[in-house]
């Protein structure tokens, strides 16, 4: 198969560039001077962070009851990586890398240290009252989302060829967050049977991860996402004037501020825990579907070639390219008319179009390996429907 025109070839490419998919991730990048950097204040937060579990290992049972969920917490998000990522299809090494920062650098070598200093300028400056309440909803986040955002300045540095657009700020923006929100989780865990002198470990331990699980949605990934998508989108409007790119990366990084603010204020005034929900479930869909519709359009540039081809009809690259509701309901249509068998195959169909979208970019090749295995796949499921018809 080849492509049916110079201009289509072009803006295809065009396409690509501006996804980003067909960049690779390395670890390591001798001539990158930021790769260095990186894995400095990485090694810096491993050191701090072993030494923060061996002080703590005089409460084994509320050390192991913390490492544990927490692996298990991950397990989610990384089957989301590898099924559910179907716009993006974001490196393993990308999130990994935001992870490591979010958990390891945003947390122990910046977030603590910074956290510390400035509650011991409101210490010193504000009455007792004031401090006890409303400290935590000041420090935090001005010193924590800014500790994750130069995680992404970093990440963009680690691999300016791929963090391109709002859509990779907003994932790799969840990455960092979840690194940040995993690793406190574990101070927090860990510490918790301080409250008992060390009597009721497993008690105290489960108490607050059952606390920390509850409201996990509404922390760290949630608002870094959000700053990302600002992030992200100032990296990718290239063609937007620099104020009113830095505005809106200002506008999502402040609400995601506002959103960690209102929770932790908690703690001054109960009546702010629904507010903070709200601010932040506002937020994160704001978010996500301004970064979303952006990367849609990209999947109809990548197949227009096999949609002119017959390999996808136009049907389908609707359901696949604009809201997911479009997916449900074509869905559901072929459902009601064919039954339920019909409606799991059409939806094989739309996954394995959506792999030859991101085998076309990896290559920026639209008769590579991969590009023809998923068009097989393709037409080895439509074949199946069809002869299922048939019977």
């Amino acid at each position: 198969m080849t492509s049916t025109s110079k201009g289509e070839d072009t803006i295809r490419k065009a396409a690509i560039d501006r996804s980003g998919w067909s960049y690779p991730v390395r670890f390591f990048q001798p001539h990158n001077p930021a790769c260095y950097l990186y894995w400095l204040l990485v090694l810096k937060g491993t050191y701090v962070f072993s030494g923060f579990l061996l002080s703590r290992a005089i409460y084994p049972s509320a050390l192991f009851i913390a490492l544990s969920s927490q692996a298990l917490y991950c397990l989610p998000w990384i089957w989301f990586l590898t099924h559910k990522d179907r716009y993006e299809r974001e490196p393993a090494k990308l999130a990994l890398l935001g992870f490591l920062w979010g958990g390891l650098v945003a947390v122990w070598v910046m977030a603590f240290p910074g956290n510390n200093a400035i509650l011991s300028l409101i210490a010193k400056l504000a009455s007792l009252d004031f401090y006890s309440h409303w400290s935590a909803a000041i420090t935090a986040p001005i010193v924590e989302e800014s500790s994750k955002f130069v995680g992404l300045i970093m990440l963009s540095l680690l691999a300016r060829n791929h963090v391109r657009n709002a859509y990779d700020g907003f994932l790799l923006g969840a990455f960092v967050g979840l690194g940040f929100q995993v690793f406190e989780n574990v101070l927090y865990i860990v510490g918790a049977p301080d409250a008992s002198f060390g009597s009721q470990q497993v008690a105290d331990a489960l108490k607050l991860l059952v606390v920390r699980t509850a409201t996990g949605f509404w922390s760290h990934s949630l608002y870094t996402a959000v700053a990302g998508t600002g992030f992200g989108y100032f990296l990718e409007a290239k063609n937007r004037s620099f104020g009113h790119r830095l505005a809106v990366l200002i506008g999502f990084f402040l609400l995601a501020c506002l959103a960690h603010g209102c929770w932790d204020a908690i703690i001054g005034f109960i009546g702010f825990g629904p507010i903070g929900i709200v601010i932040g479930t506002v937020a994160i869909l704001l978010a996500w579907r301004f970064s979303e519709q952006r990367q849609r359009k990209f999947v109809r540039v990548l197949l227009a070639d096999d949609v002119a081809n017959g390999i996808v009809t136009e049907a389908e690259l609707a359901a696949i390219s604009n809201r997911p509701r479009n997916r449900r309901a074509y869905l559901r249509e072929i459902e009601s008319s064919s039954g339920p068998d019909a409606a799991k195959r059409a939806g094989f169909i739309l996954d394995a179009a959506i792999d030859l979208a991101a085998a076309i970019a990896s290559k920026d090749n639209l008769d590579s390996p991969a590009a023809k295995a998923a068009r097989a796949e393709i037409a080895r499921v439509r074949g199946a429907a069809q002869l299922g018809q048939l019977e």
